[in-house]
């Protein structure tokens, strides 16, 4: 077995055929800032060129498997000034994760993610854009951030692709959060697992059931679900342009109420919401 550290927030690991991915700041419940972000893709790359590596499996250190972008950072992000280009630096920060999501439902590989805790926001984006989510019945997830003036832009097509859209619409426009049971009957989960101590071995049984399947037989189904018209986002050349403009939408929520938003969830009270101009 080979493992290396990425700045200490990811530690990977070779196994034969099993790339392991491991978010690594768990004391923190694996924040999805940008050096995470990067680390993340850097990894993923690595994976890929990799002839010997048939599955990319993601896990993560701590109690949380991520809870989500990194909001502890929020008045140095909107002090940034504006880039060269006269873009908004908290758009730019936020796209980078639709880029990295966008890579990994483009991997030729199969993905798969082994889920403990809490999966938030992004964290929940990152398991519904996996091939093969997999989790213990303690694991939550939701997607928060209406809750607290922000907008799940960069995640929401991956998570429509996986839920539908009238799933996706009914947990994001109410930030409710639900747990493992509701989220494998509604399909963000493929396995579940009652045990916590039994999760690492449910993934090991799924991951030598893809193991068990040919090679090029499993990298061409992947490659023709990934082509369906019905499955269009890995090679939908709108994608990137709904990205950009969903980093602006976000960039600009993150100037505006998201500073009540984050502020009343840290005092833990009430957003008091100015009302909304049309």
């Amino acid at each position: 077995m080979t493992t290396n550290i990425y700045n200490e927030w990811v530690i990977t690991s070779q196994k034969g055929p099993v790339f392991t991915i491991q978010l690594n700041r768990g004391e923190s419940r694996n924040p999805l800032g940008a050096d995470m972000v990067r680390a993340l893709s850097r990894a993923l790359t690595q994976a890929t060129a990799m002839k010997d590596v048939r599955i990319v499996l993601f896990t993560a250190a701590g109690p949380a498997f991520s809870a989500g972008g990194n909001l502890g950072n929020i008045q140095d992000r909107l002090a940034e000034p504006l880039q060269a280009d006269g873009r908004d630096p908290i758009a730019a920060g936020n796209r980078h994760y639709g880029d990295f999501l966008s890579q990994l439902i483009s991997t030729p590989v199969v993905t798969v993610a082994s889920i403990q805790g809490a999966a938030m926001g992004g964290g929940a984006g990152l398991a519904c854009a996996v091939d093969i989510a997999i989790g213990a019945a303690e694991a939550k997830f939701g997607f928060p951030e209406v809750s607290i003036g922000l907008v799940p832009g960069q995640i929401l097509p991956f998570v429509a692709a996986r839920l539908g859209l009238q799933t996706a619409r009914r947990l994001m426009l109410t930030g409710q959060r639900i747990p493992a049971a509701e989220a494998y009957r509604i399909g963000l989960l493929d396995y579940l697992v009652q045990a916590p101590q039994t999760l690492a071995e449910k993934t090991q049984e799924v991951v030598q059931s893809l193991l068990a399947a040919a090679p090029q037989a499993s990298a061409l189904t992947k490659r023709m679900l990934g082509t369906l018209p019905t499955a269009p986002l890995s090679g939908n050349h709108v994608l990137p342009s709904y990205l950009d403009n969903a980093s602006e939408i976000f960039a600009a929520q993150m100037r505006s109420e998201a500073i009540e938003g984050v502020t009343a969830a840290r005092e833990k009270r009430a957003a008091q919401w100015n009302q909304p101009t049309h």
